[in-house]
């Protein structure tokens, strides 16, 4: 089964058509792409496959347990708050169904109840949710992070990485990346684009980056006048692929006329 499907998908903000009966799927281990014009509707994308957004008509359908966690445009805020528990913060879905199994384990439970208790144990195995101390300490040192420091005490370009840390703690299935290279310096941007490189499970990104897009680039979403076209080819394809399709669109055109 696919990690995430999109059938029929359209979505219109008043008069402006962002999606019109999109249909897509992305599967385990995928590096995908989505380009378009500004205000396409790249953005927009994510937002509906995370659920910020509903569509206005179709489906959007993901495996039950799924795991999608994002890296979001903006630099974290220069807080007065340690690394180490800003990367915690990314475990706080985890941690709620700690706390519940805590509680209910306290309880004189019935069969109905036990039931649902071994149903809360069988989803925070599933989630590797019994180690998240190790988890933490483990990502702080794959990604080589002062955990003791302060985010006010960090560059814009180690802020991003401890968003990127906040996000890989989860142990995603499906990262999201919206222009991951803005405000990083190109030893930060390769830096990011080994650990996107090695990472297991499924990408979906955007950017302005050219560089970054031939590097990782393995599939491709374009997003034109509300209609979504996949390409099973690097970013290295795509501008031929795009002309040959406008092509084809100017010939059907001539016909018609």
């Amino acid at each position: 089964m696919s990690l995430l499907r999109f059938d029929d998908v359209s979505l219109e903000f008043g008069d402006q058509l962002i999606l019109r009966d999109a249909e897509f799927a992305i599967d385990a281990g995928e590096r995908v792409c989505l380009i378009g014009r500004n205000g396409a509707g790249k953005s927009t994308t994510l937002k509906l496959i995370t659920g910020q957004l509903e569509p206005d008509r179709g489906e959007i359908t993901a495996r039950d347990d799924l795991v999608v966690s994002q890296l979001d445009q903006t630099l974290p805020e220069a807080m007065d708050q340690p690394v180490v528990d800003v990367i915690r913060g990314g475990l706080t879905q985890v941690e709620t169904l700690l706390d519940e199994y805590a509680r209910k384990s306290k309880l004189d439970l019935d069969k109905h109840a036990l039931r649902e208790l071994e149903e809360l144990h069988a989803k925070i195995d599933t989630h590797d949710g019994w180690h998240l101390d190790q988890r933490v300490e483990t990502t702080i040192t794959d990604l080589r992070l002062p955990a003791d420091k302060k985010m006010n005490e960090l560059s814009g370009g180690w802020r991003r990485r401890v968003a990127l840390a906040k996000a890989l703690v989860q142990k995603p299935d499906l990262l999201l990346l919206d222009e991951p290279t803005n405000h990083l310096d190109i030893a930060t941007i390769r830096w990011l684009e080994d650990r996107i490189y090695a990472y297991e499970g499924s990408v979906i990104f955007i950017t302005h980056d050219r560089a970054f897009l031939r590097a990782l680039t393995r599939a491709t979403l374009w997003i034109d006048r509300g209609a979504v076209r996949r390409q099973e080819k690097g970013f290295e394809a795509f501008e031929a692929w795009r002309d040959a399709v406008w092509e084809e669109e100017d010939t059907q055109r001539h016909k018609l006329d």
